[in-house]
């Protein structure tokens, strides 16, 4: 097994951990949750050790940051592939990870071991030769990441950290994907003896109890950090068309990164919601800037008498009524509509911002 090179790296603004791996042989190495702010510096880091950048990691579709993941590969003219759980949905990605894949770097192979909870496609990343562990927001030191959205699981957080990561070797390393304290790693060890969340023999029961009673604000980044990062991390493109039953259809997250982006207002995309007017103000709320029109006779009209070059999205509840909406507007010539896939429930299960009139 050939020497490991091996870098902690620091951001300060969102507490944030990035990690570098390199083999020393081959001269490969893996870079997991690099922040798009801390590029230049970790890239020149890269260069500066003649390392080959072949892969960058993210151990989850942040809330606190935007990767940089996209950025790499696109300076790196894609010679690096990017890579997050398939279950994130992220379609940019080039390495859509599955539980227990491998991937080498030289001699050393890091194993992806899926740790949701904290989000719902969660990985950490597993050194055997090393006995290291990359942790992400699942095992933090002395502490463990959120459960109270992006499909968090208090239940299912505490079967990935107890039945996953506490099975590794007792020395393992561990390295997580935030600190606010100042400290750097500890081991598998010192979190099952010390952690007071779920290490020192507390119950499924008891960490179900510790997380609901806490009462934590949103990240500040949330709004801009989630949609991005489901573009990994591109800021710089308007929204993909997907095709489901027939349907153009978005993303949410595709959405609301291409709401954030200067380009939204010199190509202005038209929101209208199609719900009820009962609807419109009530438990979702609605995007700032969408036109209630309900679908009906009403939405009919507007769409017969509209300019079919116009960008359109239609948006619902959940998506069954936007998608019958966008299926008439493409009926009638309208080639740049789209139907947002989950509705207003998926923007809201993004705590993505909504307001009432």
């Amino acid at each position: 097994m050939g020497a490991l090179i091996f870098h902690q790296l620091f951001e300060k603004d969102s507490s944030t951990y990035t990690y570098l791996l390199g083999d020393v042989a081959s001269r490969e190495a893996i870079l997991i949750d690099p922040v798009l702010e801390m590029i230049d510096r970790d890239l020149r880091l890269v260069a500066d050790l003649n390392l080959k950048l072949i892969t960058v990691l993210d151990t989850h579709v942040h809330a606190d940051h935007v990767t940089a993941a996209g950025a790499i590969r696109d300076r790196m003219k894609g010679q690096t592939k990017t890579g997050v759980s398939r279950a994130a949905g992220v379609a940019c990605t080039d390495l859509p990870l599955e539980d227990g894949q491998e991937l080498k770097f030289g001699s050393h192979t890091l194993r992806a071991i899926a740790t949701p909870g904290h989000t719902s496609s969660c990985f950490s990343f597993f050194l055997p030769s090393e006995k290291m562990v990359f942790t992400g927001d699942a095992l933090l030191i002395r502490g463990t990441g959120r459960t109270d959205f992006q499909q968090g699981s208090s239940e299912t957080l505490f079967e990935s950290v107890t039945g996953k990561l506490f099975s590794l070797p007792a020395e393992t390393k561990v390295y997580p994907a935030h600190d606010y304290n100042g400290q750097t790693s500890s081991t598998i060890e010192l979190e099952k003896k010390l952690n007071p969340r779920l290490g020192a023999g507390q119950t499924k029961e008891q960490f179900k109890k510790t997380m609901s009673e806490l009462k934590l604000s949103l990240p500040a980044k949330i709004h801009e950090a989630l949609p991005a990062n489901m573009s990994c991390g591109n800021r710089g493109v308007m929204f993909e068309k997907r095709m489901e039953n027939g349907i153009p259809e978005i993303t949410v997250e595709d959405l609301a990164a291409a709401m954030l982006k200067s380009e939204w207002k010199s190509k202005p995309v038209r929101l209208i919601d199609v719900r009820r007017p009962d609807e419109f103000n009530a438990e979702f709320g609605h995007i700032e800037g969408a036109e209630l029109v309900t679908l009906g006779p009403d939405l009919q009209s507007l769409i017969d008498s509209g300019n079919p070059d116009e960008s359109i999205v239609f948006i619902c509840r959940s998506g069954g009524r936007s998608a019958q909406a966008t299926g008439y507007a493409d009926s009638k010539g309208y080639k740049k509509v789209f139907n947002m896939r989950g509705g207003m429930m998926r923007w809201s299960e993004l705590k993505l911002p909504s307001t009432r009139s």
